[in-house]
């Protein structure tokens, strides 16, 4: 029975590989022959430092409120309820400013999630002499509602709606997006297939003016988040460009083991009966609290990051490096910060 789940595992794992691969020389085809897309919003694509140290590959493994951002399906499977606070130190930080926060509630067979961010940018104006004018703000701001429901334990849907309001010199552009996202666990709950789209809607009026992405990831990440790899491609359309990304997680100092910290159990949840089944709440109220230091590593076509995680309790504190497109001089730093009650 074992040997046969084993060679199972094997054979849908290249199936897996298979398809990336092919999915990615066709679209390197596609790639040659078209234009890429004029109309970017890069407000639309907020995440975290967490998973920015993982280069963007988060979309299965997120641990915190962010992943209202990123994939509000996994907002199912948080251990308790969630705030996350995140800004982005840019290669132009001096006129650059990038911030985002979020907050999520998770309940039995559903939860909630709302976030915020904000890209302000500020442009140097100069009269016709040559003389420096006052700056001009030019601001980017997303609202993003998203919502999960539990199918059944072992498979989730979920849904946003964003706004976006993009705001230059007393002009403003609206945007309505939409993003859909499933989940499923296989073999056992540590191993998950997801698969999403992100960003269909439209900007000023105009569908198809921003890129959709369409995204399929797989991932292993055990329950008490000493661990975790993800694997994840994007095909934006229709531009036809394409991203591939491979982030891996783990402990390296662990606080529990060494007997720092002693992680609480919430004994309020726990069932009035050892007869009593536990609610799917109660069981992730159940789950150890990891604490230690966590490192990161991310690469993948667009660049690779470096991540470091600070776990104590119920806090978390998240940095990142990024090196954009693989270039020294395009070197982005997130903070994070992450509470759960």
């Amino acid at each position: 029975m074992i040997l046969k789940k084993i060679k199972s595992l094997r054979k849908f794992f290249i199936s897996i590989i298979s398809l990336i691969v092919s999915v990615i020389l066709f679209s390197q085809a596609l790639f040659s022959a078209s234009i890429s897309s004029k109309h970017s919003l890069s407000i639309l694509n907020s995440s975290s430092a967490r998973d920015r140290g993982l280069m963007n590959s988060a979309f299965l493994v997120s641990k915190d409120s962010s992943a209202v951002f990123i994939n509000s399906s996994s907002l199912m499977t948080l251990i308790r309820d969630s705030i996350n606070l995140n800004y982005t130190l840019t290669p132009n930080f001096k006129d650059e400013y990038l911030f985002n926060a979020s907050y999520s509630h998770t309940d039995n067979v559903y939860a909630i999630g709302i976030g915020f961010a904000s890209e302000l940018n500020k442009i140097k104006t100069y009269n016709i002499s040559g003389q420096k004018e006052n700056d001009i703000l030019s601001g980017n701001y997303l609202i993003n509602l998203g919502a999960a429901y539990m199918i059944n334990e072992t498979s989730y849907i979920g849904g946003n709606i964003k706004a976006v309001i993009n705001n230059f010199d007393n002009h403003n552009i609206f945007g309505g997006f939409l993003d859909l996202s499933y989940m499923q666990s296989i073999f056992n709950p540590a191993l998950k297939i997801g698969i999403g789209i992100k960003n269909f809607g439209f900007y000023d009026k105009v569908f198809a003016a921003i890129d959709t992405d369409i995204i399929t990831s797989i991932a292993y990440s055990k329950e008490d988040s000493s661990f975790a790899v993800a694997l994840e491609y994007d095909i934006s359309v229709p531009s036809v460009s394409h991203k591939i990304s491979l982030g891996l997680e783990a402990m390296i100092i662990d606080f529990n083991k060494l007997g720092l910290f002693d992680s609480n159990i919430d004994y309020d949840d726990l069932p009035e009966s050892v007869l009593d089944e536990p609610s799917h709440m109660q069981k992730r109220h159940l789950t150890k609290l990891p604490s230690g230091i966590l490192g990161r590593l991310g690469i993948g076509n667009k660049g690779v990051s470096l991540g470091l995680s600070l776990y104590v309790d119920l806090f978390r504190f998240d940095y990142a490096i990024v090196f954009d497109n693989f270039n020294k001089n395009n070197i982005s730093h997130d903070f994070g910060l992450s509470f759960m009650f």
